[in-house]
């Protein structure tokens, strides 16, 4: 009976152990990812504001 029992809980915590690392990995993945989106919008002005001081900068 003891054994049993004690199986049951290694067993639960390797099981919440994993559900763990899957929830950690899933709110990095979406940190990054906002993160990606957050910034590419960002370097898109920043190109094109560079882009058109650039071309200013010449004469017509």
């Amino acid at each position: 009976m003891r054994r049993h029992f004690f199986r049951r809980i290694v067993g639960g915590r390797k099981g919440q152990a994993a559900v763990e690392y899957l929830l950690t990995t899933v709110a990095l993945v979406a940190v990054f990812a906002g993160m990606f989106a957050f910034l590419q919008g960002q370097l898109k002005n920043l190109f094109t504001i560079a882009g058109v001081k650039i071309l200013s900068t010449y004469p017509k």
